[in-house]
C-alpha cells in the first residue's frame, strides 16, 4: 500500500473513531477520550489507535475498560465507513506523549518559581513566536 493512501486511511480512522466514541457510545464509564493518532501497517492487518483522557489513574483505567469492551463494535463500525476489502484488528494504546508534556510543563513551571524565589526577578512569561506574514501579490 502507497504511503500517500495509507496516511488517507489512518485519517479517515481517526476521524471515525472520534465521531464513534462522541455519538455512539453511551458507556457512563467513558471519559473525556481524545484519539491523539492512528498507526496503520502496511498490511493493513493491525490498526494501533493511541488516547489519552482528563483525569487521574482511576478515570484512564475507567476509560481503558470501556473501550476495550466496545473495541468490537468500533471496528465493525469504522469497516462498515471504509472502502477497503479487509478489516484491521483495532488495538486502544494509552498514549504517554500527553502525560509526559503536562508533566514536563509543570515541572517547567516549578523551576521557573524557584529561580524567581531565589533570584528575585520576576522574568516575562514566555511567548510564542508570531508566525511569518505572507507577502501580497503584486
Amino acid at each position: 500500500m502507497n504511503e500517500r493512501r495509507l496516511h488517507r486511511l489512518e485519517g479517515q480512522i481517526q476521524q471515525r473513531i472520534a465521531e464513534i466514541l462522541l455519538r455512539d457510545l453511551q458507556d457512563p464509564k467513558l471519559g473525556m477520550v481524545t484519539i491523539s493518532r492512528v498507526e496503520l501497517d502496511s498490511e493493513f492487518t493491525q490498526c494501533r489507535v493511541y488516547w489519552s483522557v482528563l483525569g487521574d489513574p482511576k478515570k484512564r483505567a475507567q476509560t481503558r475498560g470501556a473501550l476495550g469492551r466496545a473495541r468490537g463494535f468500533i471496528q465493525r463500525a469504522v469497516g462498515a465507513s471504509l472502502s477497503t476489502r479487509t478489516v484491521p484488528h483495532i488495538e486502544f494504546v494509552f498514549d504517554e506523549s500527553i502525560a509526559g508534556a503536562v508533566k514536563m510543563q509543570g515541572t517547567l513551571t516549578e523551576l521557573r518559581r524557584e529561580r524567581q524565589v531565589r533570584t528575585g526577578v520576576e522574568e516575562p512569561p514566555i511567548e510564542a513566536e508570531p508566525a511569518p506574514r505572507k507577502k501580497k501579490p503584486d
